[in-house]
């Protein structure tokens, strides 16, 4: 029997999250959506076809057992929603596209609520902390690890032994080299290429990328 699954956020990445949805269950009818959450609409609205359910209230207090995902790409935001979430009937599940290479399933690991879209590709001794977002065929090198609300955008190619930090971005295109480390809450721009490494709360742009001035805010 598919399990009820609502998606936060109905924007561009909610709508994509939808039809990933959707692909998963013509692979095996694990989940029924029954609609989006999301504090920009009305309640009842209709996005491609499917309902707003309401805001953040109305989530907290839904009466049954129901699976969320947060479909929504800024880190920042993303922390923040789910830290405002207390209903103890939401569960947030591992999200997998069926045409996303995981790689060594037994070593790779993922925390609740990630997603990872079509076309990524995994290899071994990967991690994935909680809420991470790794976007249409970007690809993973060995013994990376992703710290919390991460997001990965298209394209993007992260080799091998390299750490990130909680809430970062990686722009579309960007690449990351070797064994680099990144602090938390940093942005790398798209098509960067990232050469050494770089502390917190950072704008990291360029080939080779360089600390950019202004700084993104932690959450």
């Amino acid at each position: 029997m598919s399990s009820k699954l609502a998606i936060y956020g109905a924007g561009g990445f909610g709508r994509e999250t939808a039809v990933m949805i959707e692909q998963i269950n013509l692979q095996n009818q694990e989940w029924e959506i029954i609609g989006f959450f999301d504090d920009a609409f009305e309640i009842d609205t209709e996005v491609d076809g499917l309902k707003i359910l309401g805001n953040i209230d109305d989530l907290n207090s839904y009466p049954e057992n129901l699976a969320v995902c947060i479909a929504v790409a800024d880190p920042a935001h993303r922390f923040n929603l789910v830290k405002k979430i207390m209903n103890h009937k939401i569960n947030f599940p591992i999200l997998t596209h069926p045409q996303a290479n995981l790689g060594d399933i037994k070593r790779n690991k993922f925390g609740r609520g990630s997603i990872i879209t079509a076309g990524a590709i995994l290899t071994t001794g990967i991690e994935v902390s909680e809420f991470g977002i790794i976007n249409l065929s970007s690809t993973i090198g060995h013994d990376v690890k992703l710290g919390s609300y991460c997001t990965i955008m298209p394209a993007c190619s992260i080799s091998g032994n390299v750490s990130i930090g909680s809430c970062c971005v990686l722009g579309t295109g960007s690449r990351i080299i070797q064994s680099i480390t990144i602090g938390d809450n940093c942005m790398v721009g798209a098509g960067s290429v990232v050469t050494k490494n770089f502390g917190s709360n950072l704008k990291i742009l360029g080939v080779p990328a360089r600390k950019r001035l202004g700084h993104v805010e932690g959450v």
